[in-house]
């Protein structure tokens, strides 16, 4: 990394993540902590998602073209705006390189009386790529490559953009690069709300937006999720903004998860902008009365209620679940042939295919 992004990147070193090559890092969530342990899972566990093999990570640590009044990050002045000449990673190194930091951040689990000798061994062949963690992955300029490589590894992918870059989405599509899971963050029911929330610092934010909803539906073979980040007394307002805007993007699952007063947002945002899952709830219903689709499940903990398009689209969740669970069953017997007890030295920088 340039020498002043490595300065404003460093604050991550400290708060445990790992950088991989020059522009993407790892970090290990809370619930990939818990279910190692054997404990609660994340709530995406109504997608399949096994949490103690989940790898969170971004391609392009630090770089955002939003400054979102939610967001727990600092916004500093060089995390808008990529370096002239920045030198782009390959995908095969990013994703290599995740694997062995996410090894290198859960090896010290090996010797918790907590983690199961089995449980330890599946943490350390991951199974589901999550492209979030920070800044917006459209910006990484080789992100449908990257997609396609880690669908080809045998992983699921779980994208989540701010849809800033319709036009990287139109090279998913042309490149079949379809994610596992597709999010959308929508940060507004209307350009005037959006703006106030997102703080976007790029022209025409609002309107490329729009353009990537009315993409969202021609990803045939992802499931598709509208997520609305839901701040009390700013941008929780005015269902039938959102309710018009869903109905347009026709995505199979719509997510509200309520705003945590976590980390720079406290200095933007006070804690009552906390929603309770009870208000969270309540919005949900409004937009369930005019859009049709029905509130399926909530998650207390994360506070996150989901809403699905149609019986069709769950069923179809159902499926691919259990589909992948065979496919994961069949591929775990290769590795597990060949690793007894898991060392860094002997298996960690070496067996990455499998």
């Amino acid at each position: 990394m340039e020498s002043t992004q490595r300065m404003e990147v460093a604050r991550y070193l400290r708060a445990g993540y790992k950088l991989v090559g020059n522009h993407s890092a790892v970090a290990i969530c809370r619930w990939t902590r818990s279910a190692i342990r054997g404990e609660r899972l994340c709530y995406k566990s109504w997608y399949g998602i096994q949490s103690h093999r989940c790898l969170q990570m971004t391609p392009v640590l630090n770089f955002c073209d939003f400054a979102c009044k939610f967001c727990w990050r600092m916004h500093l002045p060089g995390r808008f705006k990529i370096p002239n000449g920045w030198r782009w990673d390959e995908p095969e190194d990013i994703i290599n390189g995740s694997i062995i930091a996410q090894r290198l951040l859960l090896i010290g689990f090996k010797g918790n009386p907590k983690v199961t000798k089995e449980r330890f061994l599946e943490a350390m062949f991951p199974r589901h790529f999550t492209i979030s963690l920070d800044g917006e992955p459209l910006l990484y300029p080789k992100l449908p490559d990257l997609i396609k490589r880690i669908n080809e590894r045998n992983f699921t992918t779980f994208l989540v953009t701010n849809g800033s870059i319709p036009m990287r989405l139109k090279e998913m599509l042309k490149k079949d690069a379809h994610p596992t899971n597709l999010y959308l963050s929508l940060y507004g029911p209307n350009k005037e709300v959006f703006q106030a929330t997102a703080d976007p610092k790029i022209p025409n934010a609002w309107e490329n937006v729009l353009t990537s909803l009315e993409l969202l539906d021609q990803f045939k073979k992802s499931r598709t999720v509208i997520r609305l980040t839901m701040v009390r007394d700013l941008n929780m307002v005015e269902p039938e903004g959102y309710a018009s805007l869903i109905k347009k993007a026709n995505p199979m699952f719509v997510e509200l998860k309520g705003y945590t007063w976590v980390g720079e947002s406290q200095k933007r945002l006070p804690i009552t902008a906390m929603p309770t899952l009870d208000e969270l709830e309540k919005f949900a219903e409004k937009i369930q009365e005019i859009t049709g689709y029905k509130i399926k499940v909530k998650d207390d903990k994360s506070r996150v209620v989901m809403l699905v398009r149609d019986e069709e689209a769950w069923e179809t969740n159902l499926k691919m679940v259990e589909e992948w669970k065979q496919k994961v069953s069949r591929l775990d017997e290769n590795w597990k042939s060949k690793v007894e007890d898991f060392t860094m030295e002997e298996h960690g920088y070496k067996l990455l295919y499998y």
